[in-house]
């Protein structure tokens, strides 16, 4: 009888583990984590990347973003609603403009203050490369308003941008 009870324990525990381990992984800030670095490998841009390779990445980061977008710029006074489709011309814009654009997200601060609803406090890593020009590193705060997706289309992203707030230093 014993030995019985210890095997169940000995099965029990890596099933308990599993289970947490998949609590955590589906957990709301550990996949907002991943769409937002998901997010910055789309917005980079390696050398010579085609054309198609731009349209999928930024056909991933449309997915993400909500039809209409509240884009804050504090140093400049700017704030606007912009529809998706603007903000992706803008990205084209910007990713056109350097040979090379390298983006990435640290020091994340995660908060859910209300149901669906999230606050991504973060720096912002850019390192971008125009033609002919040294590399140029920039790091700078980042507040994202995100909205849970409940009518998510099909490859739909759960958590979609509402708002951001930026630096003028990642505009320009």
């Amino acid at each position: 009888m014993k030995t019985i009870k210890n095997k169940y324990i000995f099965l029990l525990i890596p099933v308990v583990f599993l289970l947490v381990s998949l609590a955590w992984y589906f957990s709301d800030k550990q996949v907002i984590k991943r769409q937002l670095t998901e997010l910055t490998w789309n917005i980079s841009k390696e050398a010579k990347e085609s054309t198609l390779d731009t349209a999928l990445k930024l056909r991933e980061v449309k997915k993400m973003l909500a039809p209409n977008i509240l884009a804050i710029v504090s140093e400049r006074n700017y704030s606007e609603t912009l529809p998706q489709d603007m903000i992706i011309r803008y990205l084209m814009y910007y990713r056109d403009r350097y040979e090379t654009l390298a983006v990435s997200f640290t020091d994340f601060e995660i908060e859910l203050p209300a149901k669906e609803k999230a606050t991504v406090l973060a720096t912002v890593l850019v390192q971008r490369k125009k033609a002919q020009n040294e590399p140029e590193q920039l790091s700078e705060s980042v507040e994202i308003l995100l909205k849970k997706n409940n009518e998510m289309e099909k490859g739909g992203k759960k958590w979609q941008m509402v708002q951001a707030s930026i630096a003028s230093s990642l505009v320009e």
